[in-house]
């Protein structure tokens, strides 16, 4: 094929604008509309067998069930002059999520917004009984309009048909982004897909992939037996939820992932970036207050704030640890000692380090001295607080 050529008397391919697999896309015109589409075709330089032939013809019937608008949407289906078959589809203005990546790492609520876009996008997929099977960064486009769409369902299979195999042992898709079950010949359904995202959300949030072998054997054994890196071991500042839903997306066993990409995507809009700096910013608020004379004020909302970092940061987070500190002192500006010591202690019992153990070893001393005779510390309050 080439530019010029019109297909069936009414798409005009006009420039060639992506190729990859066994497929080239043009950009081209429907002459009867005067819109532009996408046509693609399948490649005229390809070795493609029978099979290669089927998989194009299913990418159309499974697209044609769709409409949604974060999936392309497909217009028509036909067959070149020498018979290879070819797609009409919406011509999407904009760059790959690979590209976009490329030039500039995405900020987080950004990368939230897409990846949640793409869920709900493959949630409506997977409703219809349709399994896209090689969702990487390269088949989202990110529109000039600041939306994601997911693409190039050539290698879609109806839910339920076997295998992630070829005849040959070929494995299908992209092997950096392949769940475990992907690389054996038996049923697959859509969680191989919020797999696929997860590896996504893990790239795109720390800034590098889960797995990162040299060759395919490598990657096929790390994602069968190998858990990733925490995500925040990597990246500390990672809301913990998140790092939760990256690792439940991750996780080897099917069963053990999020129910569907709806869930995901509720998942997703529950984390809110930056949400540990407004928490820090409300406890300094808590200290002033009691710095102005007001240290019951102060515990009461640092009480109410460290369940928050908990959940946040984590439990064991030292921006949690922290806030449990602050509220001990003020505790014991507020005449409540044994509160203060008990707190102190379970602190230290965490196995607090650095200068974070130095500091509560000394308040805890200080503050011990303080204790009324025969007055024993207040316990159980650090389960409590944390949750």
């Amino acid at each position: 094929m080439r530019a010029g050529d019109i297909l069936d008397g009414k798409y005009e391919l006009v420039a060639e604008i992506g190729r990859g697999g066994f497929g080239v896309v043009w950009r081209s015109v429907d002459t009867r509309l005067g819109r532009e589409i996408a046509v693609k075709v399948i490649s005229d330089s390809a070795e493609l067998g029978a099979g290669d032939i089927a998989r194009f013809r299913h990418e159309a019937r499974a697209v044609a069930k769709l409409n949604h608008p974060h999936i392309v949407t497909l217009h028509d289906i036909g067959e070149t002059a020498t018979g290879s078959p070819y797609l009409v589809m919406e011509l999407v203005q904009g760059r790959s999520l690979a590209a976009v990546v490329k030039q500039a790492r995405p900020g987080l609520p950004q990368v939230l917004d897409w990846m949640g876009q793409v869920c709900v996008a493959l949630a409506a997929a997977h409703r219809a009984d349709v399994v896209h099977r090689d969702i990487k960064p390269e088949n989202i486009m990110i529109t000039d309009t600041g939306s994601a769409k997911v693409l190039d369902f050539g290698i879609a299979r109806l839910d339920g048909r076997p295998g992630g195999l070829t005849t040959i042992g070929t494995v299908i898709g992209s092997p950096i982004y392949l769940a475990p079950e992907r690389w054996a010949d038996g049923p697959l359904d859509g969680r191989v897909d919020l797999y696929a995202v997860g590896c996504m959300l893990y790239e795109l949030a720390v800034g590098q992939r889960p797995f990162n072998a040299g060759t395919v054997v490598g990657l096929m054994r790390q994602h069968v037996d190998v858990e990733p890196p925490r995500p925040r071991q990597l990246a500390p500042e990672l809301p913990l939820l998140l790092e939760r839903l990256i690792l439940d997306l991750l996780a080897k066993d099917p069963a053990d992932r999020p129910a569907d990409g709806l869930e995901v995507a509720r998942r997703l809009a529950e984390v809110r970036p930056g949400r540990a700096a407004e928490l820090r910013a409300l406890a300094d608020n808590a200290w002033a207050l009691g710095a102005a004379g007001s240290p019951a004020e102060a515990a009461r909302r640092l009480w109410s704030l460290i369940g928050e970092f908990a959940r946040e940061c984590g439990p064991d987070d030292p921006r949690t640890l922290r806030t449990c500190h602050d509220l001990a002192l003020w505790f014991a500006a507020d005449g409540r000692v044994p509160e203060a010591v008990g707190l102190l202690g379970e602190l230290l019992a965490t196995g607090l380090g650095g200068r974070q153990a130095e500091d509560a070893a000394r308040d805890l001393a200080r503050l011990t001295a303080q204790l009324p005779p025969r007055t024993a510390p207040v316990t159980g309050q650090l389960a409590l607080l944390v949750g």
